[in-house]
This record gives structure tokens, sequence and C-alpha cells, in this order.
């Protein structure tokens, strides 16, 4: 089998970093202001831009604003769009960062709380949408995974994410830009705090697909400043050991009970940023993932 090779010795990015930055400030847009989005947000104003972002309650647009940013309440539904709607005046691009949320609300419809922000990107003339996707999209395939590969993510939310990229990509009225983004992690996130002391989890082979939260914002960044239209890229660190593998790693570093794994288990590809890579000429900050924050 294909898949007896290494992962990270397979995957070697040619990725030279020339940083391109078209120079212009631009008008940015955040709706989202959580834990990426936020972060976001920071880095995005250090660059120079204006940006505002948005929270779903008054608390969290105050957390906002002692960080310096431009924040308003603003709070969607599948119906309506409560909150101050001239967040979306004076935006040259608009980044929904906003997940389903289906553990919280399995009957909630994504797909049109999208099309309410969408209807208002096209009312306020916006030309740019980029949108926050997953790599959740491709559900569980073999093979090297790239932005041509099919999508069979059959989970709800992985169905609702991909009817909203197929709906922006063929929207003729605005330019949309998908970032199919890897599990996060990052300061005060990381899945081994919830996976410690776990029995009998699957596939201990596969390979992880994360990417750290500088990297992803670094993508995001590079995106917005040298826009080219319709595209999709993926957004994972070309790093993919096993699971069991960086977890007993993982669990070791942050001193907790490491998960146990079953001994078989099918071995998923794994997804390939090198669009990325060339395309943008992108170089990741983080290498190996083997850290807490």
């Amino acid at each position: 089998m294909i898949f007896k090779i290494s992962f990270n010795n397979f995957e070697n990015y040619l990725c030279k970093s020339s940083n391109k930055n078209h120079g212009a400030m631009k008008k940015i847009g955040i709706l989202g202001g959580g834990w990426l989005g936020s972060a976001l947000a920071l880095a995005t104003q250090k660059k120079g831009h204006q940006v505002k972002v948005t929270s779903t309650t008054e608390k969290g647009v105050k957390l906002l604003q002692n960080k310096g940013l431009s924040a308003q309440f603003l709070k969607l539904s599948e119906s309506s769009i409560m909150g101050k709607i001239d967040f979306f005046k004076d935006i040259d691009t608009l980044l929904i960062n906003i997940p389903p949320g289906l553990r919280k609300n399995p009957q909630r419809d994504y797909v049109a709380l999208v099309e309410q922000i969408v209807e208002k990107a096209e009312a306020y003339k916006i030309q740019r949408v980029l949108f926050t996707s997953s790599t959740s999209v491709y559900g569980f395939q073999e093979g090297i995974i790239t932005e041509t590969s099919e999508l069979l993510g059959d989970s709800p939310s992985a169905q609702q994410i991909i009817k909203v990229e197929q709906k922006l990509l063929k929207n003729e009225k605005i330019e949309s830009c998908i970032v199919r983004l890897g599990g996060l992690m990052g300061p005060d996130r990381h899945p081994i705090f919830t996976l410690s002391g776990k029995k009998n989890l699957p596939n201990p082979l596969s390979p992880i697909n994360f990417i750290h939260q500088k990297d992803a914002i670094a993508i995001i960044l590079t995106l917005i400043e040298n826009w080219s239209g319709n595209q999709i890229f993926n957004a994972v660190t070309p790093y993919h050991p096993g699971r069991e593998a960086y977890y007993s790693q993982m669990a070791e570093i942050a001193q907790l009970p490491p998960p146990s794994f079953e001994k078989t288990g099918v071995i998923r590809g794994f997804v390939s940023s090198e669009k990325a890579c060339s395309e943008l000429h992108f170089t990741f900050k983080v290498k190996n993932l083997l850290i807490l924050n």
C-alpha cells in the first residue's frame, strides 16, 4: 500500500517566501470575533488595514474594544440579522468566519444564515468575500487531498459547508475566496486536552491535518493583500504524523495521560497545501505542531 511511506517525508513542500504585499490599505469586515477572528483582526490592523469585527453579545463587543478593535454587535439567524447593519458599510473585503455550530443547534440552517450575509454584501456593494471553510468537506478519503479532490464530507456540518461554498463561488455579483482550514490549534487550544485518557480511539495511523492559528492568520492575510478572484485554498500545515504517534508525544509535552488507540484502522489521506505554497509563495511559520501554544 502506498500509505506505508512516511507522510512527513512525502510532503516536502518547496515553499519560498516572498511575502508579497500590494501595499494599499484594505477596508476589512470580519464576521465572527471569536478565538480566530479576534486574533485575525488584531494582526490585520497591525498590518495597517482598516478593520472592524463583530460579536454576538454586548460583552463580547466590549472585550474586543478593550483589545483596541473596532467592534459591533451583530447576531445572525436563518431569517434575520439583528444589530448594527451599518457594519456592512464601507467594506471592500468581508470575511465570513462563523462556524455552522450544529453541535449546539442541530436544526440550524447554516446555508440560509450565510445567504442573509450574502444579501447584505450585495446590497452594500461589497466586492470580495472570503469564507473560512473546513477540510471536513473532503470527508474520509485516501490519497493526497488537494483543492480539486472530491467533496465527500457526509456529516450534516460538512454538507452545509459544501453548499455554502458552491453558492458563493456561483454568485456573479461578488468574488469569493474559500479557505479550507485544517483542525485549528494554538494559544489555549489543543485537542490533546479533550483526548487525554480516552480509550480505543480509531485510526491510529491516519495522519493529522492541523494548522496553527499563526499560519491560518498569515494565509488569510496573504489572500486579502493579494486578491485574485474566485479561488479555493487548503490551509493545513505540511506535517502529518500518525494520530497515535502525535498524540502520544503531545500528551508527554502536556504532562497528561495519553489516549489509547485501536490496533487497526483505515488510513486517511493528508490534505495538501502545496497550492498555497506555490501560488502564494507562502511559508509556514509553525513547522511541526509539537507545541501547546
